[in-house]
């Protein structure tokens, strides 16, 4: 495909249409004058393909394409550039089959475009995809090669020149297509995952729900019809039981009024018989109202008893408090203690650390005065051996200004040393007046240490008696939190069985004696109540409800004339069938049955009755309610359970399903009813549950009762350690305050400043030494320098700078250490006064805790008293009670006869 034709008209410079034809198919110049036009026409081409970089088109905008912008009468510009398509395999796509291919531009005054494709108006977009289907891009166009283009194409990256490779191929209009098809795919999954999420959270749940709404309203339909059904049944048999009731009632009519007329006899009698029972009951009242009102003495013990009580009560409360408070107290002395020894241990770390580190900054200070004053000396001896002038007035400097000084210092030291020598014997000497005085002081003291040692020896006993004692404050303090803990367990468990006991109130048999002295074990119970089902059985309580169906309500007593008695007599709430055990008809399955059954199935099919527990003595009514139908694992096997010719029995699914080998099947949705069984095993676990939790209970409350019983003994024994404990320290203390402590402490004074005293005798003689040594060394430099003058002046000068190029590490290393020493110095000092807040708090602990004592004492004492007169006035109550008792019972005989009647 190639250019055959191309039309311009108002485009630029071409104000009247030009027609161009005769293009070669390999290549075409345009040559010219200057201004006449040549660029215009490759502008052209340009603006036909669609090219929008205007400054390629010398234009800063659209419209400055228009021939002047609309003078001369010209509002609009157009192209038109004619392709030969001869070859079918380069030609565009889905223009094969044309052998011309126009394409037209229009431009008009506003900026607005119109394409043209043969004729035919096309979107941009279709015409950049018909020209980059013949590799020429629009949007990058590297088929157009202006001035510097080449330069440019040379200097491209890989990157650049790959993509300029990819347009000429053709492929980067596929890459294109693919990303925005991409896109457009990304855009649909999103709205795809949008609806699928608005199906699944709202339109299927909203069908499900109409769904079950249509289901539930079909089985109402279908209940309303059967109900109406059974309420026509219902009113028939009323209608013929009210019959029979009145063919019956006119004869019952005659023989009631008969009975009547008898026990309105015997009622007559009765009442008589009830009037002189008040009377007795009234006289006898009015005996131990005259006994009781003798004297005020009843009132008044029971007044102070009750007084007594509450000031029991009271103190108790007090004294367990003032307990309660000095527990609290000692477990917070127990902890500042722990933190007082932790912090003393972090101290004395502290304290070596200090001490090695204070060490090694006195060791690194003394290094670096010893290298300033080395330099100064050095300096000063420079100065005064070149210029003969010493740097301070007043001092003669050279040599032998160091050699006196040399001799000063060894003086000083031998001084020191007679000094310390001197001291160590008058503190030797005052130490042995102290310890003459100490035997002498002990003596005096033996009286106290005496006391001290009985003392001693009391706590010790008393201590001993107060751990091998039988109370234990721990073991009721365990006891007491045991106790509240199943106290909360008992009451949530209480909670729970009351909660099951009302949804279980149909299962509540309620009935009274129908006769006088009943016997009301012979009633055993409802059948429901009377078996349970074991945990690894559990799995057929479905299925063992459905096979019980209605039965699980029966009544199940001894005989049927116990029965008998309780539908006469029983006042019963509700209509009953009762099961007597002694007339009712079992229907068991055959052994043999049993056997051809299991071998069939396999592990997938059990009798009823084998899967409940039960009394031996309810055999017949539990064969009579469960013996004669199998539980099966699966419709399967029940259906062969059923209409095996064989077997033929009654067969109950696990999920509840019936086969009754009359031909008719039950299954479905579940019963409203359904879990019965398995709500009636937990409530008889709870109650079990409850009454383990009772009995525990009672077994703390009496070893609670048999450590309160002992706890008096061992409070008294407390006592008598702490007042024992309290006479040691004052003891102790009194030691404390004695002269004794005094010389104690002043040997130890003494036994300290021996120790420096002897420290300081090494040092000076180390001092001694050096200086003697260095006097020495001065005299030989001296001798040197009287020898060789300059040598030695050049010896001292290179000295001097060795010694001024150490001088500032040395410096650095003293700083360092000094900066360290006062970090530990710090930390030391927040330490010790963390300490003595800490004895300070201890110190407040321990007046608090012998001021709650010395009130928990004061209780005690109190609580003794009071008991003590409590137990008085409850005897002498008691005692009065006594001759009232007699009264009391008379009166209790009396009601019970009344009740009777």
């Amino acid at each position: 495909m190639y250019v055959e034709e191309l039309i311009i008209d108002g485009f630029k410079s071409y104000a009247a249409r030009t027609h161009i034809t005769g293009w070669d198919h390999e290549f075409n110049a345009i040559t010219g004058l200057n201004g006449s036009g040549k660029s215009n026409i490759l502008d052209a081409i340009c603006f036909v393909l669609g090219i929008r970089n205007y400054k390629l088109l010398r234009a800063n905008n659209i419209q400055d394409l228009i021939y002047k912008r609309g003078q001369a009468g010209i509002t609009k510009a157009s192209v038109t550039v004619v392709f030969r398509n001869d070859d079918r395999k380069s030609s565009p796509l889905g223009y094969e089959d044309y052998k011309q291919i126009s394409l037209t531009r229009q431009i008009m005054v506003g900026g607005k475009n119109k394409y043209m494709i043969n004729g035919h108006t096309a979107q941009e977009q279709a015409v950049a995809n018909m020209l980059q289907s013949v590799q020429l891009s629009i949007n990058n166009p590297h088929f157009l090669i202006m001035q510097g283009k080449i330069t440019q194409v040379l200097n491209m990256q890989p990157p650049e020149i790959l993509a300029m490779i990819e347009e000429a191929a053709g492929t980067r209009m596929f890459e294109e297509r693919k990303d925005k098809a991409q896109k457009t795919m990304a855009k649909k999954d999103k709205k795809i995952e949008e609806i699928s999420s608005i199906l699944a959270e709202e339109i299927t749940p909203k069908l499900d729900k109409l769904r079950h709404e249509k289901q539930a309203y079909l089985e109402y339909q279908k209940v309303e019809i059967e109900l109406d059904r059974l309420r026509r049944l219902v009113v028939a048999y009323d209608f013929t039981k009210c019959e029979e009731a009145l063919s019956n009632g006119n004869s019952s009519l005659s023989n009631g009024k008969v009975r009547l007329e008898e026990m309105s006899k015997q009622l007559e009698t009765i009442k008589g018989e009830i009037a002189n029972i008040a009377k007795s009951k009234t006289q006898m009242e009015e005996k131990r109202r005259a006994e009781m009102s003798k004297s005020g003495e009843f009132k008044l013990l029971q007044a102070q008893i009750d007084e007594l009580s509450k000031e029991l009560v009271r103190i108790k409360t007090q004294s367990d408090l003032k307990t309660a408070s000095i527990k609290e107290e000692q477990a917070a002395k127990d902890k500042l203690a722990a933190a007082k020894k932790k912090l003393e241990s972090e101290l004395s770390k502290r304290t070596k650390d200090y001490e090695k580190q204070m060490t090694k900054y006195t060791q690194e200070k003394h290094l670096y005065d010893e290298k300033v004053k080395d330099v100064a000396q050095l300096e000063e001896l420079l100065q005064s051996l070149t210029t003969g002038v010493a740097s301070d007035e007043g001092r003669e400097g050279g040599f032998m200004q160091q050699l006196q000084e040399a001799k000063n210092d060894a003086s000083t030291a031998a001084t020191t040393i007679e000094q310390t020598k001197l001291r160590i014997g008058l503190l030797q000497d005052e130490a042995r007046e102290i310890n003459s005085n100490l035997k002498k002081a002990l003596n005096d003291n033996t009286k106290l240490l005496q006391e001290k040692e009985a003392l001693e020896a009391q706590v010790a006993s008393l201590a001993a008696r107060m751990k091998t004692h039988a109370y234990n404050p721990e073991a009721k303090q365990g006891l007491e939190q045991q106790r509240a803990e199943i106290m909360d367990q008992l009451e949530a468990m209480d909670d729970r069985r009351r909660g099951l006991e009302a949804q279980m109130s149909n299962f509540d048999f309620q009935y009274q004696d129908p006769a006088r002295n009943f016997d009301r074990s012979k009633v055993k119970g409802l059948v429901a109540q009377l078996f349970n089902i074991e945990d690894k059985n559990k799995f057929a309580s479905v299925a063992l409800e459905i096979t019980a169906g209605s039965r699980i309500y029966n009544v199940i007593v001894d005989d049927d004339e116990t029965g008998a008695q309780l539908l006469k007599n029983g006042r019963l709430r509700r209509r009953v069938t009762i099961i007597p055990l002694n007339k009712i008809a079992v229907q068991q399955l055959n052994p043999d049955v049993i056997k051809f059954a299991k071998s069939m199935a396999p592990g997938k099919v059990d009798t009823a009755l084998s899967l409940v527990g039960y009394p031996e003595e309810l055999e017949k009514a539990m064969a009579y309610v469960f013996g004669s139908t199998f539980v099966c694992k699966d419709p399967q096997t029940a259906e062969q359970m059923a209409f095996h010719k064989n077997i033929r029995k009654k067969a109950v699914t696990l999920e509840g399903d019936v086969y009754d080998p009359a031909g008719t099947m039950q299954g479905g949705a579940k019963p409203s009813s359904a879990g019965i069984l398995t709500r009636l095993q937990t409530l008889k676990d709870t109650r079990q549950q409850c009454a383990l939790l009772r009995k525990e209970l009672a077994s703390i409350e009496s070893q609670l009762a048999a450590i309160d019983e002992i706890k008096d003994e061992y409070m008294q024994i407390s006592r008598e350690h702490d007042l024992a404990k309290h006479k040691l320290s004052l003891v102790e203390q009194q030691l404390s305050y004695s002269s004794h402590a005094q010389m104690t402490a002043r040997l130890q004074e003494i036994t300290a400043e021996l120790a420096t005293q002897e420290a300081i005798i090494p040092e000076a003689e180390i001092k001694r030494t050096a200086a003697l040594k260095r006097a020495e060394t001065i005299e030989q430099e001296i001798g040197e320098f009287s020898q060789d003058k300059g040598g030695k002046i050049k010896q001292l000068k290179t000295r001097l700078a060795k010694l001024k190029e150490a001088l500032p590490a040395a410096e650095g290393k003293m700083k360092e250490c000094q900066r360290i020493t006062q970090e530990v110095t710090l930390e030391k000092e927040e330490i010790e006064s963390e300490i003595n807040e800490l004895a300070s708090q201890t110190e407040n602990s321990d007046s608090a805790i012998r001021a709650l004592e010395a009130e928990h004492d004061e209780f005690a004492d109190m609580l003794v008293q009071s008991k003590k007169e409590l137990d008085e006035k409850q005897a002498s109550f008691s005692r009065l009670n006594k001759k009232l008792l007699v009264y009391d019972n008379e009166i209790a005989e009396l009601d019970q006869l009344h009740r009777n009647k």
